[in-house]
């Protein structure tokens, strides 16, 4: 089982104060087809004697790094989001005041905290493959683009795509629900693998976390282990400059927001973990609309003959046809197939899945709207 981490530098020694997570679960073109992005914001307190220039990651999921074309490739640097004070306002929950010039800037909350941002050097990010490799994860090195002093603290925030979401987003079956499994510094499942094993003194201590899961409402939350700290509807419109049309935002198509958050030090020794199942909600009147739709459709064609091809008799014939084919296969062998060729899909054929993906985010980002 994957779980995200911060690991310090034999070099340099820091803690994470803050740590801010977002998942995104967003619609793509295709319906029920959906686009993952992983934000993280880490406030980083450079405690040692030695300047930090990089932060390692643990991650629960593969990054797919991207195509020619693609917003960005592999990591986007959202620095320059935070310099806009409706998006700031939006990301940190309350107003914000910007000062300093570039690229020296300081966000100042109106409940007291300061976030003195800093870029990070996507060019350089890179994923540390050894033989041993990570189970379910990845490991990427996140250099900043200029060191942090000794005794002083930064904010960085940045985007991931998400990949192979399993184990941190597992669907339940095609027509059903989802379960959410996140933990951050939960080494219970590593202790039989040896470059895991080796990693854990390396894990470095989360003072402050808060996390955000965004799905479509189709989602019905059944259970979540701890309860949330609240839920909301995401503010569609406000939130869409942030997002730059990563994925099919229209404001008629409702998105929630949970959230939870812990404000004990984070460890090997006191994990944070966040489990939720949810039901996909099927809407029974618009399948049983459409499909009159399309009936009342194919017998008008047939009655008109506009389609010389469309007869009634090539309408029954095809409706005998579909009674066969349901009489000898039934809803539940039709089910299993689908799930595995679903796995199939999932397993064995990971580069013409990354092309569809590519071939998405091409066309919403050229597209006209949120």
């Amino acid at each position: 089982m994957g779980y995200f981490a911060v690991l310090d530098s034999p070099n340099a020694k820091f803690t994470i104060t803050q740590c801010h997570i977002n998942i995104w679960v967003l619609r793509s073109l295709l319906p029920g087809r959906r686009l993952l992005y992983f934000d993280l914001g880490l406030e980083i307190s450079a405690d040692g004697s030695q300047p930090v220039d990089a932060v390692e990651l643990l991650l629960p999921f593969k990054v797919e790094n991207g195509y020619r074309g693609d917003q960005f490739q592999g990591c986007l640097d959202l620095h320059d989001t935070l310099l806009h004070p409706e998006t700031a306002e939006l990301i940190f929950g309350e107003p914000v005041n910007i000062s300093g010039t570039s690229p020296n800037h300081t966000l100042r909350l109106t409940s007291g905290a300061e976030f003195d941002l800093r870029h990070v050097d996507t060019a350089n990010v890179t994923a540390i493959n050894e033989p041993d490799e990570l189970h379910r994860s990845s490991h990427y090195r996140v250099p900043l683009s200029s060191p942090v002093s000794p005794g002083s603290k930064v904010y960085v925030r940045f985007r991931l795509r998400v990949f192979a979401n399993r184990p941190l987003l597992t669907p339940r079956s095609p027509f059903g629900g989802v379960i959410l499994d996140f933990r951050i510094a939960d080494v219970r499942e590593s202790r039989d693998r040896a470059r895991e094993v080796t990693l854990r003194s390396r894990i470095v201590q989360i003072n402050k976390v808060n996390f955000f899961a965004m799905l479509p409402d189709q989602y019905q939350l059944l259970t979540a282990s701890p309860g949330t700290h609240n839920m909301r509807i995401l503010e569609t419109r406000a939130w869409s400059s942030y997002l730059h049309r990563v994925a099919y935002m229209h404001p008629a198509n409702v998105q929630l927001v949970y959230y939870w958050r812990s404000s004990s030090g984070v460890s090997p020794d006191n994990p944070f973990r966040v489990f939720a199942t949810y039901d996909r909600h099927l809407n029974k009147a618009k399948i049983i609309f459409w499909t009159i739709i399309g009936v009342l459709l194919a017998a008008a064609l047939a009655r008109s003959g506009w389609v010389s091809t469309i007869t009634t008799d090539n309408v029954r014939s095809v409706a005998n046809f579909m009674i066969s084919v349901f009489g000898l296969a039934t809803i539940a062998g039709i089910i299993a197939a689908v799930r595995w060729l679903v796995g199939v899909a999932m397993n064995r054929l990971e580069k013409p899945r990354m092309w569809v993906r590519w071939l998405e985010r091409l066309v919403l980002g050229r597209r006209a709207g949120p």
